[in-house]
């Protein structure tokens, strides 16, 4: 068989597609491009969001914002730091920590009590890299919400 530029050309067709499979399969296959949905109650948390701008809103125009620090030292983590309005009384509440490239890193922290006005999240709890934290509680009959996107730990 004589290899002319129409062999040549479809030889290069057949490596580019060759290529290509290559790595669709490698990325089907390998658990390190496993591929997740955000949440697993993606259409449920859809139609709560209105709650949740909602809680947004009031959260800002009571100043009832959750401040957040990162700890060093014997107790190392992330700080919550809650209004001075809460010391002393009863809040309660959940604190949601994602882990936007692993699902199996995030956990779910309820509040029940505050040493003073801050919570701390443990270091043991958390992986380096980035986090996203929700802060939902309720204060005297009011729900209130803080969110932290792009945390880096």
């Amino acid at each position: 068989m004589k290899f002319t530029w129409g062999t040549g050309i479809l030889l290069a067709i057949l490596a580019f597609a060759g290529f290509i499979m290559y790595f669709f399969i490698i990325t089907l296959v390998d658990k390190k491009y496993d591929h997740e949905l955000v949440t697993e109650n993606y259409y449920a948390q859809e139609l709560d969001f209105q709650k949740n701008i909602d809680a947004e809103k009031q959260t800002l125009e009571a100043h009832m914002q959750v401040d957040i620090a990162y700890t060093t030292g014997a107790k190392e983590g992330i700080r919550l730091d809650f209004p001075t309005a809460v010391t002393g009384k009863e809040v309660i509440g959940v604190i949601f920590c994602y882990r936007p490239s692993d699902s199996k890193l995030d956990f779910t922290l309820p509040i029940t009590t505050l040493d003073g006005c801050s919570l701390l999240i443990p270091d043991k709890l958390l992986t380096k890299g980035r986090w996203n934290i929700r802060v939902e509680y309720g204060f005297e009959g009011k729900n209130y919400l803080s969110l932290f996107d792009k945390v880096n730990y």
